[in-house]
């Protein structure tokens, strides 16, 4: 099977996973969507049998296979999902998509697939996501606010790559848990720096030339992370706080979860233990299953276990939230703090200590202003 083999990783083999993606969102609905699962796991399982991704590359293919198990197997995307935005709704057809020409299937469902948190659909989660730009925003003072944005990325992920190099918890390899714990709390928040900045660069950038292309408007595009608010508590940092890119395919899994396997009666107490638990539960098997090809067998992922005790967090928060005085609530930052630097570790140090997360990046602005040189020390290997 030579052409199954990928050393080094082929990007036409993530070309066609897409591309399979895809095409069941376009066809008409048919019991026959489901087949195209079946190539989608052949190719998932050569890439943890023996490929060469790197992290952010096996990653983005797990998270898809995720989104992949949604719109193919749960959902009959062309009758169950629909776009409710006034501008979609005056260039659509007044049959269903399903009935539309091939040229608008395509068009719909390259939207429905790049638009993973559902902004302008009817399954958008208001509640969870920040608010949109006002409908009359104007496309220049969008383009001016997303600059200053990008800017401000850019520098917070040159901090993040500053950190890497500077904390012995990176530097030596030696793991979140055995650098000391002031290293830990500044890994802790290093880490969030760096992830938060590295997907809002991507999603800046997607924004301004979606919207300079004209195939976006600026309200189609609300801020990706939540505001300070939103790091009151654990719960609330998940449901808001962090990105919600995988809030629609994770729900959808666990209310299947919940509801269909195991039968559970809607809003009962157990039904929502076991939506949280499954959801939480789910989202580490997709990490651990992208960080096992990344760490290639040099060690364990902590994946499973990190999101698997999340649900912890969130009860310990139910039982006491209730009890506590509203001047300890000013606290909530710190506690989500101190959860965060005793849980991440589980998952990080497993990546620190095989070098994954070691920054390939050798320039920076921060040290250009600082020390007048853009090139930093190369990576030891």
């Amino acid at each position: 099977m030579l052409l199954l083999v990928w050393k080094p990783f082929p990007h036409a083999y993530l070309a066609l996973y897409l591309a399979l993606i895809c095409t069941p969102l376009v066809i008409r609905p048919s019991p026959h969507r489901r087949w195209f699962f079946v190539p989608l796991l052949l190719l998932t399982w050569r890439l943890l049998h023996d490929a060469e991704a790197e992290y952010i590359t096996s990653m983005f293919w797990v998270i898809h296979l995720l989104i992949a198990s949604d719109y193919i197997l749960l959902t009959d995307v062309q009758r169950e999902l629909s776009q409710q935005d006034a501008m979609h709704a005056r260039s659509r057809s007044p049959h269903k998509i399903e009935d539309a020409a091939l040229a608008k299937r395509i068009k719909w469902g390259l939207t429905l697939f790049f638009n993973p948190r559902g902004v302008g659909w009817a399954h958008e989660p208001h509640f969870a996501l920040p608010a949109r730009p006002a409908a009359n925003t104007s496309r220049m003072h969008f383009f001016a606010c997303q600059l200053a944005r990008l800017a401000g990325a850019i520098l917070l992920f040159d901090l993040g790559n500053l950190h890497v190099r500077w904390n012995p918890a990176f530097r030596l390899r030696a793991g979140l848990a055995g650098a000391g714990l002031s290293w830990r709390i500044i890994g802790t928040v290093g880490w969030v720096c760096s992830a938060s900045s590295g997907i809002l660069l991507a999603h800046i950038t997607a924004s301004l030339i979606c919207v300079a292309l004209g195939v976006s408007r600026p309200q189609d595009w609300p801020p990706l992370f939540g505001g300070w608010r939103d790091v009151s508590s654990v719960r609330r940092f998940w449901a808001r706080g962090w990105h919600q890119l995988l809030r629609r395919s994770l729900c959808a899994h666990a209310k299947f979860a919940t509801h269909v396997l195991l039968r559970l009666p809607p809003n009962s107490g157990a039904a929502c233990c076991v939506y949280i638990l499954a959801a939480f539960a789910l989202s580490g098997l997709v990490h651990h299953l992208g960080e096992t090809v990344a760490l290639g067998g040099r060690a364990r992922s902590g994946s499973l276990l990190f999101f698997g005790i999340q649900p912890v967090a969130l009860a310990l928060e139910t039982l006491l939230a209730p009890r506590m005085p509203r001047w300890a609530r000013a606290l909530g930052p710190a506690w989500v703090l101190a959860w965060f630097s005793l849980t991440l570790p589980i998952m990080q140090d497993p990546l620190i200590r095989t070098g994954v997360l070691y920054s390939r990046v050798e320039v920076s602005i921060i040290m250009r202003m600082c020390r007048g040189t853009w090139v930093l020390p190369s990576v030891p290997s």
